[in-house]
């Protein structure tokens, strides 16, 4: 079966949420999508001063780790996570960083590549951290997977190049509208693998 490695890092749950969603529609098409989570050192501290952060804090810390050897056996890599002034977040940043031995070897060339994240601030701030991602695939020569132009008018705003939330400072989660564009995502990615959607 083909594999797909859903790689988070979630603080306050909502980048969890569209992770385990994406899982689902992928599982749904045949595809052997697992969930996957960066290192946080301070994930226990955040469930202890926010309500928000405690809701999901045993599900995402039951995950396991992303190792070098599950980015190896996927077909298709899909990275989400909290925007960060326009950046991917920190634990975020360090995984990607410990990916660079694998550039020499070209390890993930070929990959498929998608992301997703949400951000606090502005559906632009999020595009950036997109970007970044993106960026990210591109140095290691995945094969990008975009989005798209939406003719939905309550998907317009989104970035061509991946899917982003907005949380706003409320910390409002994703919406079941949101849903929906996840699940047109995921059904576009189920159909880069062999076998498409029955």
């Amino acid at each position: 079966m083909d594999r797909c490695a859903i790689i988070m890092h979630s603080v306050n749950g909502n980048n969890y949420i569209i992770a385990s969603h994406m899982q689902e529609i992928l599982k749904k098409n045949g595809i052997d999508a697992r969930l996957y989570r960066v290192e946080d050192e301070d994930l226990h501290i955040w469930a202890n001063t926010s309500d928000a952060a405690n809701d999901f804090y045993e599900d995402i810390a039951a995950l396991p780790l992303i190792s070098e050897s599950t980015l190896q056996k996927s077909q298709m890599i899909i990275l989400g996570c909290p925007t960060t002034f326009g950046n991917v977040s920190a634990e975020m940043k360090a995984f990607m960083d410990s990916t660079i031995p694998l550039l020499e070897s070209e390890t993930l060339s070929g990959k498929f590549f998608a992301c997703f994240t949400s951000c606090t601030h502005s559906l632009g701030e999020g595009a950036f951290c997109i970007d970044n991602m993106v960026h990210f695939a591109q140095a290691h020569q995945m094969i990008h997977i975009p989005v798209g132009l939406h003719s939905s008018i309550e998907w317009s705003n989104q970035p061509v190049s991946g899917i982003v939330h907005l949380a706003g400072k409320d910390n409002i989660r994703p919406s079941t509208q949101f849903g929906e564009l996840v699940e047109h995502y995921s059904n576009m990615l189920s159909e880069y693998f062999e076998g498409e959607v029955e």
